[in-house]
């Protein structure tokens, strides 16, 4: 069984993943596969079958027994603080377990700045009563958005409790159990540094040695991920190595290398729970353990077989660690490295064999890289072997340094802040400035299970061809990733998706074999004035957060038109973020006068240095692409409304078999001029105008224009209580089907030329 723990390891992990999803495709694929490997093999065969059978069975009972337990009328509490709290803003949040032993994610919304400061009195270990009540978790609403809902239930946790109003001085506070004893530590470490290290600093230091990065400026991780350097941000195998080296050679200086060996192996698992227990730390933990304890017991174990052990029980602790990236990466990276070992180590140089190092790193997690953040950067590899050595010999031994010096003396630490903030700053701006333009990223959107498949066997083959010096076999990769760029070129069906952007508008129009790609709008975030105690580190971002992820998993590298029907906030907010990480071909607007209005010019004034058309349209202009025609209504070309939103874009279009009309926020005095203009117009689909509100949406426009579907884009349990209950009423009279975003989610019709069909992302 020497050097063949893989196999189990494979087959346990096809047990969880079977227990967890129905059975795929890729399933019978992967056994079939694995089965011919072992034809041969009768006791792993064996080993293998038992595997998959026992973590298939445990998966699906562990799916049966995560649910909940508690009424979703239960409205009095008294709930246990097991985590430190998070106080954001105006926003309290902390994960806390209730009498009856089931864990819940509290959320408070802070009324007043007093009450702010008291609860900052609060403590993990505190039992605190109050009167609220439980919400479900808001699940995917958007097409390959993150799934709030099913990351808590991987946390076996069920329910938001928010409290109708919460006060430390109804918290008791109780006996801390030893993690939490341990995660109370890591907490005032992170105190400390936040009180006494430079701001610039704060959050890489967090993040390095308590691996934590909610401190971290936004913009700056997002360069770092870009750049496909975020993993230097997580404590992995390259830091524990480091620091467990360095460990046991100063242990040695005083206790024989058995009795150092046993301190770190004792020493480990409080390590990783002051770290945070992410995925990548627990898996190198658990490596350096295992190493640690043969070199105790003076027998070698092959790396492959420690990896796979630890995948296993990893698996076994909490198996839906399975489905986070950070598993997924951390462990294919290291079993390429590990069965890389030999060809990397054949080179003398330490460049030659960072940057071999790299190669497997970089070409083993594309898949991964793909199918959760869409894109990789051509520029990962050279940036990578600049800044793996960089923050592996300078920046965390500065860090690690700093922070100790400051505990022992602390102006002995003055001099390593000082020398770290500089170098840090040096490296944020070269990470910004090739994040910015020039980050040469390669958006190829979330691929399918059958490119993962493709991808799997050509980087299989192409290490397999490596050992042997043979490396034209990494021609099969680009042929790979060549096939994956082409395919929505090759795609007969196109698209009309309405996302739910909350109170707002987006919609992104696909045409078939991608002759055409066009967004109307964008979305945005309303931000209403805020005091300067009730901002959050990070406001949410429409744009960043929903539109653009949602292009590049479609795989989206130019956008054929950007139209932005008029310009409220709601519908153009997003729009420089789009324009900043989406190529825009051509902008089209509303030819509102002969000169710029003020929104348009505030939405041209960053963009200058674009390579993008400004092309201003108004009644009478068209377009055809195949079979797809697009005519615009209004605004009119004289006589304009004074009413804005009776100045939108009006989009009339011909779109798989339907006739659509996009109104941006028409109200009723610009449908009745649609009326007079287009007396006999007639469409299938109608998006309705201002998200439903009482001004739109009048009987004598549905009289003439008779649609059959009607889809209002609006926010759940928005502020104006839109769509008006007359409008509704108005549109049940005629018989017509109603879609809403807030409902439904996203709204997507998916069509070949003559016909298509309508999915929800909620039931």
């Amino acid at each position: 069984m020497r050097g063949n723990g893989v196999y189990v390891a494979i087959a346990a992990i096809w047990g969880i993943t079977a227990g967890y999803q129905r059975l795929y495709g890729l399933h019978f694929v992967m056994a079939v596969y694995l089965l011919f490997l072992l034809r041969y093999k009768r006791d792993l065969l064996s080993a293998c079958l038992l595997a998959a059978a026992l973590f298939y069975l445990y998966m699906i009972w562990t799916e049966t027994h995560n649910q909940t337990i508690l009424s979703k009328n239960k409205t009095h509490f008294s709930l246990r603080l097991i985590e430190p709290p998070v106080i954001d803003g105006d926003q309290l949040k902390v994960k806390g377990r209730t009498k009856e032993k089931e864990k819940v994610q509290l959320l408070y919304k802070i009324n007043r700045e007093r009450d702010k400061k008291e609860l900052f009195q609060l403590r993990m270990g505190m039992v605190c009563r109050f009167e609220g009540r439980l919400e479900a978790p808001e699940p995917a609403r958007n097409f390959f958005a993150f799934d709030y809902r099913k990351y808590l239930r991987s946390q076996q946790i069920h329910w938001i409790v928010k409290p109708s109003s919460f006060s430390v001085a109804a918290c008791k506070q109780t006996r801390l159990h030893p993690v939490e004893v341990l995660r109370s530590i890591r907490e005032k470490g992170m105190d400390e540094i936040n009180e006494h290290f430079p701001p610039a600093v704060i959050g890489i230091v967090q993040a390095l040695i308590f691996g934590e990065r909610e401190e971290m400026d936004e913009a700056l991780l997002e360069g770092y991920q870009k750049l496909g350097l975020v993993h230097l941000l997580a404590i992995s195998g390259s830091h524990v190595t480091l620091l467990v080296s360095g460990c046991f050679y100063l242990c040695i200086r005083f206790i024989t290398r058995e009795a150092a060996a046993l301190l770190l192996i004792l020493l480990l698992p409080l390590y990783m729970i002051l770290t945070g227990a992410s995925p990548s730390v627990v898996r190198a933990s658990v490596m350096a353990m295992m190493l640690l304890w043969s070199r105790y017991r003076k027998f070698n174990i092959p790396l492959c077989d420690i990896l796979s052990l630890t995948c296993i029980v990893m698996v076994l602790i909490q198996p839906y660690d399975l489905f986070q990236p950070g598993f997924q990466l951390s462990f294919i990276v290291s079993f390429a490295l590990i069965l890389s070992m030999d060809w990397i180590e054949q080179y003398r140089s330490f460049m030659m064999r960072l940057f071999a190092a790299t190669l497997v790193a970089q070409i083993s997690s594309l898949p991964f890289l793909l199918y959760h953040f869409f894109e990789f950067s051509l520029l990962s590899i050279p940036l990578n072997m600049i800044f793996v050595p960089l923050y592996s010999f300078i920046i965390l031994p500065l860090s690690i340094i700093a922070l100790v010096a400051h505990y022992v003396v602390e102006p002995l630490s003055l001099p390593f802040i000082y020398l770290l903030e500089h170098v840090l700053d040096f490296a944020n701006r070269f990470v910004q400035l090739f994040a910015s333009d020039r980050s040469l990223a390669f958006v190829l959107g979330r691929p399918s299970m059958l490119l993962l498949l493709c991808y799997g066997m050509a980087i299989v083959w192409a290490f397999t061809q490596m050992e042997q010096k043979k490396y034209r076999a990494f021609g099969y990769v680009v042929i790979v990733i060549a096939f994956h760029a082409a395919f929505p070129y090759m795609n007969r069906y196109g698209e009309v998706v309405f996302l739910d952007v909350g109170q707002g508008d987006c919609i992104y129009i696909e045409l078939p074999y991608r002759k055409g790609v066009y967004l109307i709008d964008t979305g945005g975030t309303v931000l209403l004035p805020k005091q300067s105690w009730q901002k959050r580190r990070s406001e949410w971002r429409v744009g960043a957060k929903l539109v653009v992820p949602f292009l590049k998993a479609k795989g989206i590298r130019q956008l054929d038109q950007l139209i932005i029907t008029h310009g409220d906030a709601d519908h153009m907010g997003a729009a420089p973020e789009v324009i900043r990480s989406i190529r825009v071909k051509e902008l089209v607007i509303g030819n509102e006068s002969r000169a710029y209005s003020p929104w348009q010019t505030a939405l041209m004034a960053g963009m200058k240095d674009r390579k993008m058309k400004i092309k201003k349209v108004e009644k009478g202009d068209d377009w055809k692409v195949g079979e797809a025609s697009f005519y615009v209504l209004n605004p009119p070309r004289t006589a304009l409304p004074s009413n804005d939103n009776d100045r939108s874009v009006v989009l009339y279009a011909k779109l798989g078999g339907l006739s659509w009309l996009f109104t941006g926020d028409l109200e009723a005095e610009g449908e009745g001029r649609l009326i007079r203009d287009f007396p006999h117009l007639q469409v299938d689909v109608l998006k309705i105008g201002h998200h439903g509100s009482a001004t739109s949406t009048s009987e004598p426009f549905l009289k003439m224009i008779k649609p059959q579907i009607a889809i209002i884009s609006v926010g759940k349990n928005n502020r104006y209580h839109h769509p008006h209950h007359d409008v509704i009423a108005r549109l049940k009279k005629h018989g017509v089907r109603i879609l809403r975003t807030d409902e439904h989610g996203a709204i997507r019709y998916r069509y070949t030329k003559k016909a298509g069909t309508f999915t929800f992302m909620l039931p």
